[in-house]
């Protein structure tokens, strides 16, 4: 599958190698940088697939880099390093890297890497938004129960009540139930009852 790349590498040589490789695997080189800054710049521009970062930049530290693109644009990052010691490993995995080649690249293992790298952050951004929604689903949860709470308690009604009138209001209102029930707090906490 033909994927948009930033190279990020101090060496124009070798940029211009993986230009051409990449340009051979389908694939199209939408950005170019040499330094963090500048592939910052690029990521925001190009919006690419996937970043190719070197790990040692003339300025700045690729590792770091990495982690930027991902948290800041969203672009899964592959290290490309000469000699992949334990620490700079341990470093990448923290980074969230998605990959790790070393130099010099074959063209097969470098279409196979990119590949992975985005269907791998694919899966992370999905089961993060999954997590995020749980989350929410949880607290929308918490936040009903105590609502129900403070209705049984301000009404003299049955829980069973107390969410019936709160569903109603969120179907009369068109609004979430959660909040219809952040409003029944807050108006309980305004009249000094609290739960």
């Amino acid at each position: 599958m033909p994927r948009a790349i930033l190279v990020v590498d101090s060496d124009e040589d070798h940029r211009a190698l993986l230009r051409r490789t990449l340009a051979g695997n389908g694939s199209q080189v939408v950005g170019e940088a040499n330094d963090s800054e500048e592939a910052m710049r690029q990521a925001a521009m190009t919006s690419p697939d996937v970043a190719i970062v070197a790990a040692a930049l003339g300025q700045g530290d690729g590792i770091h880099l990495a982690g930027r693109l991902a948290t800041e644009h969203g672009i899964p990052a592959v290290l490309l390093t000469s000699a992949p010691d334990p620490a700079a490993i341990a470093r990448a995995i923290q980074a969230g890297m998605m990959g790790i080649l070393v130099k010099p690249v074959e063209p097969a293992t470098l279409r196979a890497m990119v590949e992975v790298a985005v269907c791998r952050f694919q899966e992370i951004l999905a089961l993060r938004r999954e997590a995020e929604a749980l989350q929410r689903t949880l607290e929308a949860r918490k936040v009903i129960e105590r609502a129900k709470g403070l209705l049984m308690d301000m009404e003299g009604i049955s829980e069973h009540e107390a969410f019936a009138r709160i569903r109603q209001k969120s179907m009369d209102t068109g609004r979430p139930m959660a909040e219809i029930a952040r409003a029944i707090i807050l108006a309980a906490e305004v009249r000094g009852r609290f739960r």
